[in-house]
């Protein structure tokens, strides 16, 4: 039985249509795993850049506050420094913790995968040589 022209156009329009709907949930989800490993990355460096610019304030006046302080202005806006991760050793080397929500299309709206969403980072920096 010959095929006609109708029945073919239906059949490569289903296809298609299966073909974007796969196309968008690949895209979905590596957005979302491309968007966690970046922000990963870039909340470990600005911990660290947060736990110098701490280690500079301690080495300038040795007060714990205008350190942490310091630590917060340097993390900037995005990021969350955690006060109670905040230490100084005997030496002047500065450990914390900061936090930063990912920019997600899927997990930030998904309340089991809210929690995966929101990446920790720790730092340190040892106090700067003069």
């Amino acid at each position: 039985m010959p095929i006609d022209g109708r029945d073919s156009g239906s059949m490569v329009i289903g296809w298609l249509v299966k073909l974007a709907a796969v196309l968008t949930i690949v895209g979905i989800l590596g957005f979302d795993g491309i968007s966690l490993a970046v922000t990963h990355l870039n909340s470990q460096d600005d911990a660290n850049s947060a736990a110098t610019a701490a280690a500079e304030a301690w080495q300038q006046n040795h007060n714990a506050s205008a350190a942490l302080q310091a630590a917060i202005d340097a993390a900037g806006s995005a990021d969350t420094v955690l006060p109670k991760t905040f230490t100084i050793d005997a030496d002047g080397t500065v450990h914390l913790s900061l936090q930063r929500k990912a920019t997600t299309v899927l997990m930030y709206r998904l309340g089991p995968l809210k929690k995966y969403a929101t990446v920790t980072a720790s730092g340190e920096a040892p106090p700067p040589t003069s």
